[in-house]
């Protein structure tokens, strides 16, 4: 029974490793792209063909890594924080808070990077709920890039990177070199 169906994307978040991946998690555990509206990963592979009388006699395959694309519509300052590296600041208290975080400074480049998940709504060949989780080992990411805002869409925030090639999965776990895995789960 190991075939599912996914559905449209429910979430995205990095993985702080203070939790395992389960059904239930909330924002404060992991860096939650919090209102997703869309995201993918797409690989970024090449090959060589080796020709000879003419023809193609064999092709060689390679992989250097997946584009991440998440785009949201909330922009979730410690999420920012987790990618950038950058601390987020605040005054006052309430509904008088004010919260400050850099913008696209040098520090902020080429930060550590960070497993990611990315998570749909799933159901088996017999119809029961699960999840279907595509878990990224190491993603780079680039410098965060708004949309808009526009009329009716308002502002969306788009989160974009790079999944490398790595021996450690998202626990930091020895395993043979990927980018990442898929894992379907039921739900709690």
């Amino acid at each position: 029974m190991s075939i599912f169906e996914g559905f449209s994307i429910s979430h995205a978040a990095i993985l702080t490793g203070d939790a395992p991946i389960s059904g239930d998690y909330d924002e404060e555990t992991f860096g939650d792209f919090y209102g997703v509206n869309s995201g993918g990963v797409t690989p970024d592979s090449d090959n060589y063909q080796n020709t000879g009388d003419d023809k193609v006699l064999s092709i060689w395959y390679w992989m250097n890594g997946a584009t991440v694309t998440v785009q949201g519509g909330y922009i979730p300052f410690r999420l920012i924080s987790l990618i950038t590296g950058e601390s987020v600041s605040s005054s006052g208290s309430g509904t008088s808070a004010k919260y400050y975080l850099p913008l696209w400074t040098q520090k902020a480049l080429n930060q550590v990077t960070r497993p990611m998940l990315i998570r749909a709504p799933s159901r088996d060949i017999s119809g029961n709920p699960r999840y279907l989780d595509i878990v990224l080992f190491k993603v780079q990411f680039e410098p965060i890039a708004f949309d808009g805002p526009t009329y009716k869409d308002g502002l969306k925030i788009n989160y974009n990177g790079t999944a490398l090639m790595s021996t450690l999965d998202h626990e930091g776990n020895a395993c043979e070199e990927a980018v990442g895995k898929l894992i379907n789960l039921p739900v709690v």
